[in-house]
């Protein structure tokens, strides 16, 4: 049973319903709370240091996420998903951000494209770095092309997808660094998709991009299996 000390108290400074619901989302995809496991507003409150109300708000919306299930009056569960029904999430997420990817193109800049070729250069020369800077110069890639792209409403259906979290990625990351060839080839994805961006080829960009994140699905659910 996950533990009043396991759960971040909460400021003040923006919606405690925003917090707490940011807060337990991360902790169901990042193993916290584990599939099937119960909760409760009260307890889940206590957690987080606040009253029932704004982890009543947050609940309601992992509810409509499909994250959440209620049990009873009172009582909720993690919901479990089956390796089919993460695998058919996941791919939605993929589609999208390949959609996101589409709308970069005739947006983003070739300073951007710079930059973010600079990313892959440091990927491709990053021995010795560790697993949390590998992870954080993959995600300014991605940063790049969510600005570029500059569509609010498709990344936050995106973010509604994206129940794996950081510590479940980073897993993913150390078995690439066991296997070579398959950190090289997302490495390869990432020069392919620069080039296609380069070409300003919408097309070839959304294909590129579908390619290397299914990958990503790939070698993230045989880590998880």
């Amino acid at each position: 049973m996950t533990t009043a000390s396991d759960l971040p108290s909460l400021f003040r400074a923006e919606s405690l319903a925003e917090q707490a619901y940011r807060a337990i989302r991360e902790g169901i995809a990042t193993g916290l709370f584990r599939a099937g496991e119960r909760v409760t507003e009260r307890g889940l409150a206590a957690s987080l240091n606040v009253s029932p109300t704004p982890v009543r708000e947050a609940l309601r919306r992992l509810e409509q996420e499909g994250l959440i299930e209620r049990v009873s009056a009172r009582q909720l569960r993690v919901v479990d998903h089956s390796s089919g029904t993460l695998r058919e999430l996941l791919l939605a997420a993929a589609a999208l951000r390949a959609l996101e990817a589409r709308f970069a193109t005739d947006k983003i800049t070739d300073a951007a494209l710079d930059r973010m070729a600079a990313i892959v250069e440091a990927q491709a020369t990053g021995q010795g770095m560790d697993i949390p800077e590998r992870l954080r110069i993959a995600r300014e890639f991605d940063i790049e092309i969510e600005r570029a792209a500059g569509n609010p409403t498709l990344r936050s259906m995106i973010q509604s997808l994206s129940i794996i979290g950081q510590e479940r990625r980073a897993r993913s990351v150390e078995s690439l660094l066991l296997h070579p060839e398959a950190g090289l080839r997302r490495i390869e994805d990432h020069r392919d998709l620069l080039a296609a961006f380069r070409k300003r080829d919408p097309d070839l960009v959304e294909r590129v991009f579908r390619r290397h994140a299914t990958a990503g699905i790939e070698l993230l659910l045989n880590d998880l299996d």
